[in-house]
C-alpha cells in the first residue's frame, strides 16, 4: 500500500519564533515615491510564484507585520518550498524547504531580507527592469554609496576578482584573509583586482563597539551574520539603514575605499577590443551566502572549468560575438551588447545558433546569458564584471631591467623562436650558420649576444615538455659561479616598426616563473640527468663546440657547490628600444590615456611582478628587447 503524501501548509509562525541571518539588500525610492512594505512584499510573492513549478511554493492566508518606534515598518512572511533533491534522478521523493521573506521600511530606504539566495537574486533582477507596480519605485542603492556607508579600515576579508587578462602566474581571483589587509596589500600586484565583497570593522551605532561587516557594493548588499532573537535582528537592520542614510551621501567619505585595487567606470567611452570571456564559478564570488553550493550553482561549476569562448570583436564598440565551446565541443554562438545604464552597464546576451542539443545545454545556454556570470577582458584595459566596468589604476612604477640586443645585427629572424623543419623543431641545426632563429642566435653567441661574439662557457637546450628552460647557461669561471635560465619566444609581429603587444610577454613570462624552481642546481641536475638520452642530447655547447652528450655538462654541474649567483632571462624582441624611449617620454609628461601608454603599464605591472617572484628566491630578472633604434 503506497503510503499518503501529506498536504503541504505553510504553518503559522510568530516572529518570537524567528531569529534571521542578517544579509539584507539595500534600496532607495525612486523620485520621492514610497512604496508600502506590504504592497512590496506582496510583489515579491508573486515574482516567487512565478519562478517557481506549478504548486511547488504555499505561502500563509496573512502577512505579519508591525511598527517600531522610529518611523521603521516591517512586514514579512514565511512560505515552503516543495523541490525534489538535487541528487535525485528518479522517484517522488520531495524535500520541503520553509523560508522567510522580510521587508524594512526606514523614511525612504529599504532592507529586503530571503532565506533563500535564488530568490533574492530573483527580484534583484525583476526590480532592474520593473516598468510598473511597487518593484518599479526602488532602485538598488549603488556601489559608491555601499562603500562610503559600510566599508571602513582594518579589513578582514577581502574577496578579489581579476581585471587582468587570464594568465597562467596570476590567479582569475582570490580570497584574502587577515585584521588589516588593507596595510598588507600589493601595490602592484593586486592593483590589477577590485573587490566584489569586502569584511570590515565597522562602529553601526556610538552605543555599541565595533562590528564586523561584509558588503558586496555591486550586488548592493551588506551582512553582518546570525542573530539570536527576532529583536537583535530588526535592530540590526534598523542600525544598517540609519548608518546608509548618514553615510551614503558623504562628500567627505572615499567611494574608493580600498585605493590599490582596480576602480569601477561610470562610462563606456573607450571600451572596445573584446578577447576574452571567463565564467565567475561560485567559490570566486561566495560573499556572506549561507548556501554557496546550492543546486542552482552545480552546473556552473562544472561547465566553468572546460568552459571555453572564442571572440570575434565588433570594431570600436564593447559588443562581440563567441562561440561557446565545453572543451572541444562547440555548443553555439551568442552575441553579447553592451550598453550604459544610468548607475550600471546593461548587457543584452542573444542565443544566435546552436545550444539545441541534449538536456544540459539548455541550461548552459541559461547560465552564458547571465551576465552576472561572466567576466569580458578587453583589450584597452578594461573588464566587465557583474554589471560593473572595472579600470585598474596602475602605479608610476617602472621596470628598468631591459637590456638590448639588435635583431638587425645578423638579420636574425626576431619572429622565429627556433629553426623549423615543416612543424618539427630541427635540434641537428640549431645554431648552425644559416639558422636565423632566436634559438640560433643563442646557441651561436650567449651570453655574448650584444656584439655577437662567440658562445662560452656551458650552454644545453632543454626546449619541450616539462622543460626547466629553453636553455640553461652556466658560467663556471666566474667566481662565484652564474647559472642563466634563458627563456625564449619570437616576437608576435613580423613588422620592423612593430607595435607594443603585452601578449607576446605574457606566456614566456608565465614559463619563466612557472620554472623558477630550477634555478636549484639539485632540481636542475636531477632534470637534465632524467632526459640527457633524449632528442636534445646532443644540443650542449661548450665554448661555442657542439658535444656529442651531457656528460661533461653534468659533471661540471655535480661538482659546483650551492654558493650559485643564480638570473632568468626573458628574450622576447617584441619591444623596441626607440619605440618604448618614446613611450616613457609621454608618461613623463603625465600621458595615461594613450594606447602605447597604457600597454606599457601593463607590461610595466606584468615584468615587476616577475622580478619580485625572482628576487624571492635570490635570483635577478631581466628582459632582453629589440635594441632597435629606428623609427
Amino acid at each position: 500500500m503506497t503510503p499518503a503524501v501529506p498536504v503541504l501548509s505553510a504553518m503559522p509562525v510568530s516572529k518570537e519564533q524567528c531569529a534571521p541571518y542578517v544579509s539584507v539588500s539595500l534600496y532607495k525610492g525612486l523620485g520621492g515615491t514610497a512604496a508600502a512594505p506590504q504592497a512590496l512584499l506582496a510583489a515579491i510573492r508573486d515574482v516567487a510564484k512565478e519562478f517557481a513549478e506549478q504548486g511547488s511554493l504555499t505561502f500563509p492566508d496573512t502577512v505579519g507585520t508591525m511598527t517600531e518606534a522610529g518611523g521603521t515598518t516591517i512586514a514579512w512572511t514565511t512560505y515552503v518550498e516543495e523541490r525534489a533533491p538535487g541528487w535525485l534522478v528518479a522517484g517522488d521523493i520531495r524535500d520541503l524547504n520553509n523560508h522567510l521573506i522580510v521587508v524594512v521600511k526606514r523614511d525612504a530606504l529599504y532592507a529586503l531580507a530571503f532565506s533563500d539566495n535564488g530568490l533574492r537574486s530573483a527580484i534583484a533582477k525583476r526590480i532592474a527592469r520593473a516598468s510598473g507596480g511597487p518593484l518599479s519605485v526602488i532602485t538598488r542603492l549603488a556601489p559608491i554609496e555601499i562603500n562610503k556607508a559600510f566599508v571602513e579600515s582594518r579589513v578582514r576579508t577581502l574577496w578579489l576578482t581579476g581585471t587582468h587578462r587570464r594568465t597562467t602566474i596570476k590567479p582569475d581571483s582570490k580570497i584574502l584573509s587577515g585584521t588589516e589587509l588593507e596595510s598588507s596589500l600589493d601595490p602592484l600586484g593586486d592593483q590589477s583586482y577590485f573587490f566584489s565583497s569586502v569584511r570590515s570593522t565597522v562602529k553601526l551605532s556610538d552605543d555599541l563597539g565595533n562590528t564586523v561587516v561584509g558588503a558586496s557594493p555591486s550586488a548592493g548588499r551588506i551582512w553582518i551574520g546570525p542573530t539570536r532573537s527576532w529583536d537583535e535582528f530588526t535592530t540590526s537592520v534598523n542600525l544598517v539603514l540609519r548608518r546608509a542614510a548618514n553615510y551614503m551621501h558623504d562628500a567627505s567619505r572615499s567611494e574608493t575605499p580600498i585605493p590599490v585595487v582596480a576602480s569601477p567606470l561610470t562610462s563606456l567611452a573607450g571600451v572596445e577590443r573584446p578577447y576574452d570571456v571567463a565564467l565567475i564559478v561560485p567559490e570566486q564570488v561566495h560573499d556572506g551566502d549561507e548556501d554557496a553550493t546550492a543546486d542552482g550553482s552545480r552546473w556552473l561549476q562544472q561547465f566553468g572549468d572546460a568552459a571555453r569562448f572564442d571572440v570575434a570583436a565588433t570594431a570600436g564598440s564593447p559588443d562581440f560575438e563567441a562561440d561557446v565551446y565545453w572543451g572541444d565541443q562547440k555548443l553555439g554562438r551568442l552575441a553579447y551588447e553592451f550598453e550604459q545604464g544610468p548607475r550600471e552597464v546593461r548587457t543584452r546576451i542573444r542565443k544566435l545558433s546552436g545550444f539545441g542539443g541534449e538536456e544540459r545545454e539548455a541550461e548552459i545556454l541559461r547560465i552564458c546569458r547571465d551576465a552576472d556570470n561572466v567576466t569580458v577582458y578587453f583589450d584597452t584595459g578594461y573588464t566587465f564584471s557583474r554589471g560593473h566596468v572595472y579600470e585598474i589604476r596602475f602605479r608610476d612604477a617602472r621596470f628598468t631591467d631591459w637590456e638590448w640586443v639588435s635583431m638587425a645585427t645578423d638579420d636574425t629572424k626576431f619572429w622565429q623562436e627556433k629553426p623549423l623543419d615543416g612543424k618539427r623543431f630541427a635540434v641537428e641545426t640549431t645554431g648552425n650558420a644559416d639558422d636565423r632563429s632566436l634559438f640560433g642566435l643563442i646557441a651561436r653567441h650567449w651570453p655574448n649576444l650584444k656584439d655577437r661574439g662567440k658562445q662560452t662557457g656551458w650552454l644545453v637546450c632543454d626546449d619541450g615538455a616539462g622543460e626547466s628552460a629553453d636553455f640553461i647557461h652556466i658560467d663556471d669561471q666566474a667566481n662565484p659561479p652564474l647559472l642563466t635560465l634563458i627563456h625564449a619566444k619570437g616576437s608576435g609581429s613580423e613588422k620592423k616598426g612593430r607595435d607594443i603587444s603585452v601578449s607576446d610577454y605574457e606566456v614566456v613570462v608565465g614559463q619563466a616563473v612557472k620554472n623558477l624552481r630550477h634555478i636549484d642546481r639539485g632540481l636542475l641536475l636531477e632534470k637534465l640527468r632524467a632526459n640527457a638520452g633524449g632528442v636534445l642530447k646532443d644540443a650542449v655547447w661548450h665554448n661555442g663546440v657542439r658535444q656529442k652528450n651531457r656528460d661533461g655538462l653534468l659533471k661540471m654541474l655535480g661538482r659546483l657547490g650551492s654558493n650559485l649567483r643564480t638570473k632568468v632571462v626573458v628574450l622576447q624582441p617584441r619591444v623596441r628600444q626607440a619605440l618604448l624611449d618614446r613611450v616613457r617620454k609621454k608618461m613623463d609628461k603625465g600621458n595615461r590615456t594613450d594606447a602605447d601608454v597604457r600597454r606599457v603599464q601593463q607590461l610595466d605591472a606584468l615584468l615587476l611582478g616577475a622580478r619580485a617572484d625572482c628576487f624571492s628566491l635570490g635570483a635577478e630578472f631581466a628582459v632582453i628587447g629589440d635594441g632597435d633604434v629606428g623609427p
